[in-house]
């Protein structure tokens, strides 16, 4: 499983700077097993922009969709027209994902949420042991 951990908050409002129609995208499967990109995480992340943007006087439309995969067209496809309506879409996928939205939907603006840190094996709930880096020199054998 692709373990992630969420941008800082000041990163990501860097990355959206200018914008006024933001989406954030969460992915239903690896990144919601480690508590950094599902529903819930987005919905989070959503409020904090929302509130964040709105201190610093730059308030945003912020909206949130969860897909129960963005590395995989058919449920990319279902989000259409979501993207089409934002001027920037936060992925808070893995970095396959960001570049599966940004390659299905070429006209729009994609950009990160998380940092994917490593590949792990769950041994308890939320605690996952490193088990490879996805770095090309895998030396298990």
């Amino acid at each position: 499983m692709i373990v992630a951990e969420r941008k800082p908050i000041e990163e990501i409002e860097q990355e959206l700077e200018g914008c006024r129609k933001v989406l954030v995208a969460g992915c239903g499967t690896c990144v919601t097993v480690c508590f950094a990109g599902g529903s819930k995480e987005a919905a989070i992340l959503g409020s904090s922009l929302r509130m964040a943007t709105k201190l610093d006087g730059n308030g945003k439309a912020i909206d949130e969709i969860t897909v129960q995969r963005q590395c995989e067209w058919e449920y990319l496809d279902t989000i259409a027209d979501r993207v089409a309506e934002a001027d920037v879409v936060l992925s808070i996928g893995c970095g396959i994902g960001v570049q599966a939205i940004a390659e299905h939907f070429p006209e729009a603006v994609v950009v990160p949420g998380l940092n994917a840190t490593f590949m792990g094996l769950p041994e308890a709930q939320g605690v996952w042991d490193e088990r490879g880096a996805a770095c090309g020199q895998c030396v298990l054998g």
